[in-house]
C-alpha cells in the first residue's frame, strides 16, 4: 500500500488496539476512536487460545500476558457429582509455540491501550458517530456527535457485536441473539481454600441436568467463572446493569447449588457478579464496501462458548495489516483478507453455536448420554480436535 496513507478505527477494543499497533509496524499512521468512556469497564473473562497467543508473541506482547493472566493446561470436564469425564488439552507446546491463557477482559484491552499510548497512537474515547461519508477522490469523512471529525485513507470497524460501521457495509445484517444468556463474575482465590492449584490453572467444564457452570484461573489471585442458561429473550438493559447480589445469588443456588465443590462457594462469595447476553453474527454478505472494512465482531461475532473471540480479533488485526502492507491497493487487500479468513472464521461461528446448544437443561436419561458422549468422544478427539484452530500462524 502506498505510505503516508491514514487509517481511522473506531472501537478501542481488542481488534481495534491491535489493528492499529500492526498497522504502527508497517509505517500506517491511525487515529482511534472509541464510544465509551476510559472509565468504562470491559466484561468477564475470556481465553486466548494459542493462536491468539502467536499474535501478541508479534507484538512483543506474550509475555506480559503470561504473566497478568492464567495459563491454563488443560480443559477438565465434569458432572455435576465432581466426577471427571474427560479432559483435553489447552496447551501443548510441543506442538504450538504458545500457551493458552485465561485472564480478564479489562486486563487484555488495557494491555493493548497501554502499549498504544506508547507508541503515541492517539486514541479519543467518547466519541459517538453521527455520520459515514465516502468521497469520490477515494478519502473517508467520519464525523462525531462533538461536531469534530477524522477525514483518512481507509476506515476500519472494530466497533463490535453493534457495530456502526456495518451500516455503511451491510446494513441488512443484524446481531442474533443465540437463545443463550450467561451469569459470570470473578472471586478471589483465598476463598477458596480447598482448590487446588492444578484445579486453578485448567479450564474446568461442569455438566449437571441443571445446565453448565465453568470456571478457570484469571490470574494469581483471582478466578473467572460463568454458566450458559437457555433463555427466548435476552436480558433488558435494565436487568443487564441493576443486578441485585443477593437475588442473584438465590437464582444461582436454585440452578448450580447442588453441584460439587467449589460451585456453591463461588455462587455464594463471588467478588462479583455480571450478567451477559450472549450474540453472534452469522455470514455477512460481504466485509467491505471500497474504502471501509470490518474486522473483529463487527465482522463475525462469535459465541463466547468457542472460546475464540479474542483470539479472531487478533488475527484479523494482523493479517489485515499483512496484506495492507504486501499490496499496492486497499481494496485488493480487503479481497484478500475477506477470501482468507471467512471460511474460519465462519466454521468458528456455527462451532460456537454448537458448543451452546451441548450446554442445556436436560432430564437424567439425556444427561447419562451427555456424559458418555463427553468421556468417549472429548477423551478420543477433544485435543486433537482443537489442532486447526490452535496451529493456525499467520506468517508476518
Amino acid at each position: 500500500m502506498e505510505e503516508n496513507r491514514k487509517a481511522i478505527i473506531l472501537g478501542a477494543g481488542i481488534a481495534g488496539t491491535a489493528m492499529a499497533l500492526f498497522l504502527e509496524k508497517i509505517g500506517i499512521s491511525s487515529e482511534i476512536f472509541e464510544l465509551r468512556s476510559r472509565e468504562e469497564t470491559a466484561g468477564g473473562g475470556l481465553n486466548i487460545a494459542p493462536n491468539g497467543m502467536n499474535v501478541l508473541a508479534e507484538l512483543g506482547l506474550a509475555e506480559e500476558i503470561i504473566q497478568s493472566g492464567c495459563p491454563v493446561h488443560e480443559g477438565i470436564f465434569r458432572n455435576a457429582k465432581g466426577k471427571r469425564l474427560a479432559k483435553m488439552l489447552f496447551t501443548d507446546l510441543q506442538k504450538f509455540p504458545q500457551p493458552a491463557v485465561s485472564m480478564k477482559r479489562q486486563t487484555l484491552v488495557d494491555i493493548l491501550r497501554k502499549t498504544v499510548q506508547t507508541k503515541n497512537i492517539p486514541l479519543y474515547f467518547e466519541k459517538k458517530v453521527k455520520d459515514i461519508v465516502q468521497t469520490d477522490d477515494g478519502k473517508v469523512i467520519v464525523s462525531f456527535d462533538d461536531d469534530t471529525i477524522s477525514i483518512g485513507d481507509l476506515l476500519i470497524g472494530a466497533d463490535g457485536i453493534n457495530s456502526v460501521v456495518r451500516k455503511s457495509v451491510a446494513a441488512e445484517i443484524q446481531p442474533e441473539f443465540t437463545g443463550i444468556i450467561s451469569h459470570a463474575g470473578f472471586i478471589s482465590r483465598d476463598k477458596l481454600a480447598g482448590l487446588t492449584d492444578r484445579e486453578f490453572r485448567n479450564i474446568n467444564f461442569i455438566y449437571g441436568k441443571n445446565g453448565f457452570f465453568g470456571f478457570s484461573g484469571a490470574n494469581d489471585k483471582e478466578l473467572m467463572w460463568w454458566t450458559n442458561v437457555i433463555s427466548e429473550m435476552p436480558w433488558s438493559k435494565d436487568q443487564l446493569k441493576n443486578i441485585h447480589v443477593d437475588e442473584e445469588k438465590e437464582v444461582l443456588n436454585k440452578q448450580y447449588g447442588n453441584y460439587s465443590f467449589p460451585v456453591s462457594d463461588i455462587i455464594n462469595n463471588a467478588d462479583s457478579y455480571l450478567r451477559i447476553n450472549v450474540f453472534d453474527v452469522r455470514f455477512l454478505p460481504v466485509w467491505s464496501h471500497r474504502k471501509i472494512i470490518l474486522i473483529g465482531d463487527a465482522a463475525h461475532a462469535v459465541s463466547p462458548n468457542s472460546g475464540q473471540g479474542a483470539s479472531m480479533a487478533l488475527e484479523d488485526a494482523m493479517l489485515l495489516a499483512k496484506l495492507l502492507r504486501d499490496q499496492k491497493e486497499c481494496l485488493s487487500a480487503f479481497s484478500l483478507f475477506e477470501q482468507e479468513r471467512r471460511p474460519r472464521v465462519e466454521k468458528i461461528v456455527l462451532e460456537g453455536r454448537r458448543r451452546g446448544e451441548d450446554k442445556v437443561v436436560v432430564n437424567g436419561f439425556k444427561q447419562f448420554i451427555r456424559e458418555t458422549m463427553i468421556r468417549i468422544f472429548i477423551n478420543l478427539f477433544g485435543s486433537k480436535g482443537n489442532d486447526w484452530l490452535f496451529s493456525y500462524k499467520i506468517k508476518w
